[in-house]
């Protein structure tokens, strides 16, 4: 899976999460008292409000989390602990030439069948409602008319069935009443009221954004209850609005509630859409005689309450998978821990950390990064045998971590590359200039560039030169990036070594510290786990 797929299913996973917190604090509510200060209509924009949270919140954490700053989520003492003695990398002897791209590991497999096997269960939970939709269309046109009332048709249905309402995207809305309703006057001019009513609220159309919700999350058992519940509210609201008109008097609401559930015993299970008499008949009956709160602001202090509570959790949970953090101290601790005698030196400040933490806690960062030490643990004694046979340190091989993610890359590759600057190539990415002055040649037909033993040498004989020149490794590092001469004019222009400060004011670019937070990467790999 690639990581925008990976991002979804982690936000998929964070909604299905969400509904089982938001359905369960919500009855919660209602059940410890909230119930009774709520009307049965505001407690339908209630949940539906519930509902629409918990689907939305992880899209917008998923949306807004690589702008928000993300706090430190594991122990100082515990990454302190693991940074004495850091997970050493597989070494593996390699013949000189082209670095080759690892096999890709199985532990990626079960997230992507999952995925499929979500996918595909969710598209036949939906087809096969469709499916009896499109029956139930076909089988409405065939019954009897009796009238329109405005754009619905209202038609006789069975004698022993229910009365349902349904509407079809460019189909019309329908009115199905049982036949037996024609020897009741009465009965029949409340029940047409009462599908009537689905269609003003709009729960016929709300219907299919539940035949979504109920595709998406087919075997999620609190997902199912939700709906269900959600359509057990919808008939109590219509109840509600009813019998607080002056035209439908609460007894003769309640006989035609007691005669509906004696014709017809048990609820059916209804086609995609469709609306229709839901039990149990008794808490409806009781509902209707019921005094309904008038006041709506229990209404909103709920849902805000609810949304207090959700959306945290959505951002915690994306930022869980997200990443963890490292703060200043805990990379300092990390840098002074791991600190070798005679490897490249780690000076930590906040542009480290910051370069740190996009390795760690975005997709793309830790994607490279896992890359660049997987190819790094098949050739790093290839690469690493050159560097100490000329006396440098072994921390230089996160140059090549960040210039090529140890890649033997052509000059036109599209890989990406952390190093600002003109694209070079190879595993430490000479530019053609550079590369012809250590000895190198780039011409058609044959760039050495490409030849990594060579290139390993040539790159060590500049780490040397460089070093030399300035007696410093991070003026080094920033040189072999940018340049001496840029180095040179800035150092004599500023009078400052200090490369923390002269980062920090832009005088060099920020390669020195991504090259200083891939040191502490290859030195703490624990950290991408």
């Amino acid at each position: 899976m690639g990581p925008f797929s990976r991002e979804l299913l982690a936000a998929y996973l964070t909604a299905a999460a969400l509904v089982a917190v938001g359905f369960g604090l919500l009855r919660a509510a209602l059940w410890l008292g909230m119930e009774r200060r709520l009307s049965a209509r505001q407690t339908l924009r209630v949940g539906r409000v519930t509902w629409g949270l918990a689907v939305v919140l992880p899209l917008a954490a998923l949306a807004v989390r690589d702008v928000l700053p993300v706090a430190p989520l594991f122990a100082f003492e515990r990454s302190l602990a693991r940074s004495v003695a850091p997970v050493e990398p597989r070494v593996a002897r390699a013949a000189p030439g082209a670095v080759s791209e690892p096999s890709a590991k199985g532990g990626g497999v079960p997230v992507g069948m999952l995925a499929v096997m979500v996918g595909v269960g969710g598209l036949g939970f939906l087809a096969w409602e469709l499916g009896r939709a499109l029956r139930l269309r076909r089988r409405l046109k065939a019954l009897p008319l009796l009238r329109r009332v405005g754009r619905v048709r209202l038609v006789l249905g069975e004698a022993d069935g229910g009365a349902y309402s349904v509407w079809f995207p460019g189909g019309g809305a329908w009115v199905v009443v049982p036949s037996v309703l024609l020897e009741d006057a009465e009965a029949l001019r409340l029940t047409v009221r009462h599908e009537l009513q689905h269609h003003r609220q709009r729960d016929t159309v709300f219907a299919y954004a539940r035949l979504g919700f109920d595709s998406a999350f087919f075997w999620n058992p609190f997902a199912r209850a939700f709906s269900q519940w959600l359509a057990e509210c919808q008939e109590f609201a219509c109840d509600e609005a009813l019998v607080t008109g002056p035209r439908v008097p609460a007894d003769a609401y309640a006989r035609c509630l007691l005669q509906a559930s004696s014709r017809v015993p048990g609820a059916r299970p209804l086609p995609a859409g469709v609306t229709g008499m839901s039990h149990p008949t008794v808490r409806r009956i009781r509902m209707v005689f019921e005094p309904r709160p008038r006041r709506s602001g229990h209404a909103l202090g709920l849902v805000l309450s609810l949304a207090l509570v959700m959306a945290p959790l959505a951002l915690w949970a994306q930022g869980a998978a997200k990443g963890r953090a490292v703060s200043l101290a805990e990379a300092q601790a990390l840098a002074t821990a791991g600190q070798k005698e005679g490897d490249l030196p780690v000076v930590v400040d906040a542009a480290v950390v910051e370069q740190l933490n996009r390795f760690i806690t975005t997709p793309k960062g830790r994607d490279f990064m896992r890359k660049a030490l997987a190819n790094l643990a098949v050739h790093r004694e290839a690469l690493a045998g050159t560097l100490r046979s000329r006396s440098l340190p072994e921390g230089l091989l996160a140059v090549a971590m960040v210039e090529s993610a140890v890649s033997n890359l052509p000059e036109t590759s599209g890989e990406p590359s952390l190093a600002p600057g003109p694209r070079g190539a190879g595993v430490w990415m000479f530019i053609p200039s550079t590369a012809r002055r250590y000895g190198l040649k780039v011409e058609a037909g044959l760039d050495e560039r490409l030849d990594v033993a060579r290139e390993t040498e040539a790159a060590a004989a500049l780490f040397q030169a460089l070093h030399a020149r300035y007696g410093d490794w991070r003026l080094a590092l920033a040189a072999y990036n940018q340049g001496e001469g840029v180095v040179d004019r800035v150092l004599a222009e500023t009078g400052v070594r200090d490369v923390s400060e002269l980062t920090r004011t832009g005088k060099l670019n920020g390669y020195t510290s991504t090259v200083q937070a891939g040191v502490l990467l290859l030195r703490n790999p624990h950290l991408l786990d």
